[in-house]
């Protein structure tokens, strides 16, 4: 199935140029791989060649074929939902997306509620397996589009529940890299920068309950950083959190711009968790 999009140019550019201001550079890579086709004012036209204010660009291109994973039976709780996101409460103990080994995930549970396997749907903020908490869900790649990258649009708090007493909030500006020969991810210089903020929002001898800020999306970034401190989270057995019935780690906050509205929208289920 096609879908388009179309665009009036504010000024005189190159095609490229103009695509790259409107396209998030994921979306534009994305464009590419399809085949795309580029319309200025009805007729196909390469992307280096130039455009004039008022020119009216149309991008046809291809949905992607419908996934081979199957639907599966899990309710979504949702919280929020319009024509274009989803904001959801992801359950802990699922994946965000599936794989050979673990063939169901928060993915297929938003294709079996659209009933869609076509959906070109875009989880914005994924979730470890055993992270619960809030979820925003993009049901189109422009919508998704338009809110990346990530890291400038939306806004994600989270709250821990980690071993020892943290009586002072602090930063944690540590590169984070992959593990050889495993999934772990450990302290490294070899690493990307990671920086994590936190504070204690209530603390005993024996834990502590912290409200954390992100201003990198690493994998696992939460849990490396609190184990470099020697907090790891409770219930955090690949970290070294002392064994519990889950990991205490849930995304409790967060907040974006819809981008068709202008429209501030806000999520909070911090008073929900631990």
């Amino acid at each position: 199935m096609k879908q388009e999009l179309i665009f009036i140019s504010e000024k005189d550019i190159k095609l490229t140029l103009f695509l790259k201001e409107k396209l998030s550079r994921k979306f534009y890579r994305s464009l590419k791989g399809t085949k795309a086709l580029i319309y200025v004012n009805g007729i196909i036209t390469e992307t280096y060649k130039n455009i004039c204010k008022n020119d009216e660009i149309k991008i046809i291109y291809e949905k992607p074929n419908a996934s081979n994973w199957d639907f599966v039976d899990i309710p979504l709780d949702i919280i929020y939902e319009d024509n274009h996101y989803l904001v959801i409460n992801k359950k802990d103990g699922i994946l965000t997306i599936p794989t050979k080994a673990e063939p169901i995930s928060v993915y297929q549970q938003v294709l079996t509620y659209l009933n869609d396997k076509s959906a070109h749907i875009s989880i914005l903020n994924r979730l470890d397996k055993e992270t619960s908490g809030l979820m925003l869900i993009a049901k189109d790649r422009y919508s998704a589009n338009l809110l990346e990258p990530v890291k400038e649009h939306i806004k994600r708090k989270y709250v821990a529940l980690v071993e020892g007493m943290v009586d002072s909030g602090s930063t944690i500006d540590r590169p984070i890299a992959k593990a050889p020969d495993s999934n772990m991810r450990i302290i490294s210089e070899n690493g990307k920068r990671a920086v994590t903020h936190y504070k204690p929002i209530c603390y005993n001898l024996y834990s502590t309950k912290l409200l954390l800020e992100l201003e990198t999306g690493r994998t696992h970034q939460i849990r490396v950083h609190l184990k470099s401190i020697g907090h790891p989270i409770i219930g955090d057995s690949l970290y070294g959190g002392r064994a519990a019935k889950r990991m205490f780690l849930a995304s409790v906050y967060l907040s974006y711009t819809d981008p068709y509205t202008l429209e501030k929208k806000e999520f909070n289920l911090e008073e929900e968790f631990i």
